[in-house]
């Protein structure tokens, strides 16, 4: 397992590593998997982070931070002041506003994720993905999930959007029984193209979509990340901090 980076090690001088978990087959987790890991690295790790929510037909993450800000109560209040740190922010925009969206950030911030639409047809797209230093595309091992997911990454490479190496397949809803064999001959299949697959693997569970687990005020609690695969990934993630980035970044 990678060794976690620290905040003291992030220099306020370097520029975020900006991400996306995008697909363009719903249902794969990528809300859920921007907030989970936002929320781990920010409150768990002390590791400043944004989510860019320009997923405009939907606007769920922004409009989850709405609905727990109005709805925090006395007691939860409490919880969050202990924690002693300010809420990540959490903007709201379209595609075509992301590079703007991005010169605004605040110097502070190591880690920005961008919430896409599940449609790269949808004006303003290609901008917006090309400004991520990494692009995070959750997968089943079905055959439907795996044909979408690469032909998504085909197109992108093929408009010469985002290298293949900065692309990377995370395997979510995995069942060890079941996809284990699978993952790891897909895997290798995807490596002949140049994409490469995340280590951890997320299995199924339906406390992912609890309210008391995906929040962007509270890291998900210790209890539901045994044998998840989730707290393995957050290292993975934090990891790419430490690998340089691409030349360009916003002003």
């Amino acid at each position: 397992m990678a060794t976690p980076t620290t905040s003291a090690d992030l220099s306020a001088a370097t520029p975020p590593v900006i991400l996306a978990f995008a697909t363009q087959k719903g249902g794969m987790g990528k809300t859920t998997l921007s907030v989970l890991v936002a929320s781990w690295l920010h409150y768990k790790r002390r590791i400043p982070v944004a989510i860019l929510d320009v997923d405009a037909s939907q606007l769920s993450v922004y409009n989850l931070r709405l609905r727990e800000t109005e709805q925090m109560d006395e007691e939860t209040k409490k919880r969050f002041n202990e924690m002693n740190l300010d809420p990540y922010p959490v903007e709201r925009g379209e595609p075509a506003d992301v590079p703007n969206m991005l010169r605004h950030v605040p110097a502070d911030i190591r880690f920005v994720f961008i919430d896409l639409p599940g449609n790269i047809d949808i004006d303003g797209y290609e901008q917006a993905l090309g400004m991520v230093d990494y692009l995070l595309v959750p997968m089943e091992t079905s055959e439907f999930s795996v044909t979408t997911g690469f032909n998504y990454l085909n197109a992108i490479r093929q408009i010469d959007l985002l290298p293949a190496d900065r692309c990377r397949i995370v395997w979510n809803k995995f069942k060890e029984s079941r996809d284990a064999e699978l993952a790891d001959q897909l895997s290798e299949r995807f490596r002949e193209y140049g994409f490469e697959s995340m280590k951890s693997r997320i299995p199924q569970r339906d406390s992912y979509q609890d309210a008391a687990n995906r929040s962007t005020m509270f890291p998900m609690p210790i209890q539901y990340l045994r044998h998840s695969g989730l707290k393995d990934l957050f290292v993975e993630i934090e990891s790419l901090s430490l690998i340089p980035q691409q030349d360009e970044q916003p002003n």
